[in-house]
């Protein structure tokens, strides 16, 4: 497995990050990280690395803001990421945070709260066992 994270706002990805390894960790599944500046980011990686795993987990956040660059990001970022995994059929766990404040990612990201680091790294494992099954 592949994760793709973006740490724009390190504390968020750190907590991604940890949920994400954990289970991974503790079902002794492999997988390698690469690091990108932000959510914009994600596909252009993703794309280039397609081919090379057999799953992929993609962890971020983006955070509304008083203009229109929230939903630009967000939009760009989930529609490519979503329509590379679909079309190329790979397994794909998503933890990019799409909120409305700073306090809700740190809900959604905090292993001992929400921990969707964790959920996406489920998702992504699930699904490489339906296509192995």
């Amino acid at each position: 497995i592949l994760i793709i994270y973006s740490d724009y706002y390190p504390k968020i990805s750190k907590n991604l990050l940890s949920g994400a390894e954990t289970f991974l960790s503790e079902k002794k599944v492999e997988y390698e990280k690469k690091r990108v500046d932000g959510s914009l980011e994600i596909p252009f990686l993703l794309s280039k690395f397609i081919k090379d795993y057999s799953g992929f987990i993609i962890i971020g956040c983006v955070i509304k803001g008083e203009t229109d660059h929230y939903h630009i990001v967000k939009d760009i970022c989930l529609h490519e990421v979503y329509s590379l995994a679909y079309k190329n059929k790979v397994p794909l766990g998503s933890a990019v945070l799409t909120v409305d404040s700073f306090e809700q990612s740190i809900e959604r990201s905090d292993v001992k709260k929400k921990n969707l680091g964790k959920n996406a790294a489920l998702v992504c494992c699930n699904l490489m066992q339906i296509l192995n099954d």
